[in-house]
């Protein structure tokens, strides 16, 4: 089962990019609406296979932890792999728990095709197994905004990948050290943590 990829995008379609991998392989990967990435691009995915009764498709995260949350959601009756995917994709990690959180449905509901009777689900699903989910801490990277964008350019043309950024803003966030009114600082923070993971 493929669980992470590193290549280059050499072509988009809707919704999905192919990747081409080293060895000339091109992987078909359904993405986040949310993400632009452009041709020759070099990117580095977290992927989750998905054998449905079609055909196997894979989907690609930007953290480990958007994968895992997929996985849980698949364990939600009447919650489907394109639903799952969606629904991290279009509200993101922190507002899955915010929902779950605060019993409110209406944040769940924001994603389309996503009723009311489901999303209860969802909240009552995760809320009887909150002890056993770190208590849904977790650190939302958002990388639309211009900060996260300048932060991840300023990384990437120091060479670092992709994968290795994302899990960096996730740590700041949960440390608390995420500094979005001083992009020097804060990149100087994440060059520390980079530091110490090797």
């Amino acid at each position: 089962m493929l669980a992470y990829i590193s290549g280059k995008v050499v072509a988009k379609l809707a919704g999905k990019v192919i990747v081409k991998v080293p060895s000339g392989v091109g992987y078909l990967i359904s993405i986040s609406p949310n993400q632009n990435y452009l041709e020759n691009e070099n990117l580095e995915l977290f992927l989750l296979e998905i054998n449905t009764k079609d055909t196997p498709e894979l989907f690609g995260f930007n953290s480990i932890d958007e994968r895992d949350w997929v996985e849980k959601l698949l364990k939600v009756n009447g919650v489907g792999p394109k639903m799952a995917a969606k629904i991290v994709y279009t509200i993101g990690i922190g507002k899955i728990i915010e929902a779950i959180n605060q019993s409110d449905t209406d944040i769940l509901t924001e994603v389309s095709g996503l009723g009311a009777k489901t999303a209860k689900k969802i909240v009552i699903e995760f809320k009887g197994a909150k002890t056993n989910i770190k208590k849904f801490e977790a650190a939302e990277v958002n990388l639309t905004n211009d900060f996260t964008i300048d932060f991840v350019d300023t990384l990437s043309g120091l060479g670092y990948r992709r994968g290795e950024i994302v899990s960096i803003i996730t740590r700041l966030k949960r440390q608390k050290a995420w500094d979005e009114s001083n992009l020097i600082e804060t990149v100087k923070k994440g060059l520390e943590e980079l530091g110490r993971g090797k």
